[in-house]
């Protein structure tokens, strides 16, 4: 059990890929603060890390943009559990729109959930890693290194998110602070089934050379690998767990 009595905050842990990391750092025998906009779902997300062996989880709702929110969020887990040990900045928006159609309103959106709030929650967050000698892992994507029409606006987020990972681990590095990023390839989910037509997703899925979309149960397990001691000598990584996706160029639809 790589993350046994590790106090770890996961956000955006209601569904997708968040909901995966949550449930494999479940077996993996973390204590869990997880965090999501949906009560239902991170309900049910819950109960099955329970099932996965994580009998006491920390829940907050809410939108992680939030300053209050935020602060919230860190008080509330260091009180039911002492200290933190991760912090995983998954939370995401994907708006699809090209550049010269975007909005300012889609634009302060994207970079408010994918840039700013792994920011600031950091900040917070930083002070109890330092302690901890802990670790963050940022879910950024393979496509900060390819081209796909209309997304334009989430691929820059998702570029920031690996210069942040870079420059937050040379600052954090003399603290015993180690960050890295996971940037995964296509992971079906509910928020990328809004967005993306059928024909997108399949050429996604046609794109990637191992022939299939990962599962969030997939990212979870290297997301554990990072954020454990196995990882020790990693920081500063953006580490690509995309089927091959980027190595290709795809004619996508």
């Amino acid at each position: 059990m790589a993350l046994r009595g590790k106090v770890a905050i996961i956000t955006g842990a209601s569904s997708g890929i968040g909901a995966g990391i949550a449930v494999a750092f479940a077996k993996e025998g973390a204590n869990l603060s997880l965090t999501g906009r949906k009560q239902k779902n991170l309900e049910e997300v819950v109960k099955d890390c329970k099932k996965a062996g994580c009998q006491d989880v920390l829940t907050n709702v809410g939108d992680i943009t939030q300053d209050a929110f935020r602060r919230t969020l860190v008080d509330t887990t260091k009180k039911k559990f002492g200290k933190i040990d991760i912090l995983v900045n998954n939370a995401g928006i994907l708006l699809m729109n090209p550049l010269i159609s975007v909005t300012k309103e889609e634009y302060d959106t994207t970079m408010a959930v994918n840039l700013e709030g792994p920011l600031f929650l950091t900040q917070l967050v930083a002070p109890h890693l330092i302690e901890t000698k802990g670790n963050v892992v940022n879910n950024s994507s393979c496509i900060t290194t390819m081209t796909i029409p209309k997304d334009g606006l989430y691929t820059m987020s998702k570029a920031a998110l690996d210069i942040f990972t870079r420059y937050l681990a040379h600052e954090l590095v003399s603290h015993g602070v180690r960050v890295n990023s996971i940037n995964p390839g296509y992971v079906p989910s509910q928020l990328g089934s809004e967005v993306m037509t059928d024909e997108l997703q399949q050429s996604l899925i046609n794109a990637t050379p191992i022939g299939r979309a990962a599962t969030p149960e997939e990212v979870g397990h290297i997301v554990v690998f990072l954020a454990s001691d196995k990882a020790a000598f990693v920081t500063g990584e953006c580490f690509k767990a995309d089927g091959g996706l980027s190595m290709t160029t795809p004619a996508l639809a």
